[in-house]
């Protein structure tokens, strides 16, 4: 039986705690921040450097065939 390589967009919910003067300078700082793939425990520092996504709340769509 063959076999097919998928890819789908999924948009999930993320966050990441800012420690700022204001939301303005908070979003600033966030976007300049990569997202953590790992779904595990992270401690207070982590969630400082990155965004992270604690459970997987979207659904696949627009699923097509990898090259």
């Amino acid at each position: 039986m063959p076999e097919f390589k998928l890819s789908a967009l999924v948009t999930i919910s993320i966050y990441t705690k800012v420690e700022a003067d204001t939301l303005e300078e908070a979003k600033a700082i966030a976007e300049d921040r990569h997202i953590e793939m790992e779904n595990f425990s992270l401690d207070g520092e982590q969630e400082k450097e990155c965004w992270v996504c604690d459970s997987f709340d979207g659904e696949p769509c627009k699923i097509k065939e990898n090259d």
